[in-house]
């Protein structure tokens, strides 16, 4: 079982480098093929998944805390497949972001590159603190319930 897991961490943070690895070569290809500056575009890739992409990935795990394979034909409750995780994640992220950021404004927090960055940071925080507190409740609820 340890075993899995290690396997299994050691393979997500492979991808996740090479993701990196990945947007950091396309950022070079934009800045080779425009006026943009290796810097400019490097921001304009890695904000656009930071505002577009993670705070709805991160809810989209509240909501649907499992991951199935995408052939499989399970209808399991609570589950999705990785296209719809990512669909979703794009959505969560449109709709709640500038939400937050405009009520924000409205009772006086004016809008600003610092102030959207911590924003959206909270957003994240504030939604792994309820996943964390959701999986730790879940876990103590199968271990009270009684063995079959």
């Amino acid at each position: 079982m340890k075993k899995i897991c290690n396997s299994k961490l050691k393979f997500n943070l492979v991808l996740i480098v090479s993701i990196i690895i990945l947007l950091a070569l396309i950022s070079l290809a934009i800045s080779i093929f425009t006026s943009l500056s290796y810097l400019e575009t490097l921001r304009i890739i890695f904000g656009s998944i930071y505002v577009l992409f993670l705070p709805g990935f991160i809810i989209t795990y509240i909501f649907f805390p499992k991951t199935k394979e995408f052939d499989s034909e399970d209808k399991e409750s609570g589950s999705i497949d990785w296209i719809e995780r990512i669909a979703l994640s794009f959505a969560l992220s449109i709709a709640i972001v500038p939400l937050v950021v405009f009520y924000l404004n409205l009772i006086g927090l004016k809008i600003s590159l610092l102030n959207s960055f911590l924003t959206i940071l909270g957003i994240m925080i504030i939604s792994s603190g309820i996943l964390y507190f959701k999986k730790r409740f879940r876990k103590q609820q199968s271990l009270k319930l009684p063995k079959k």
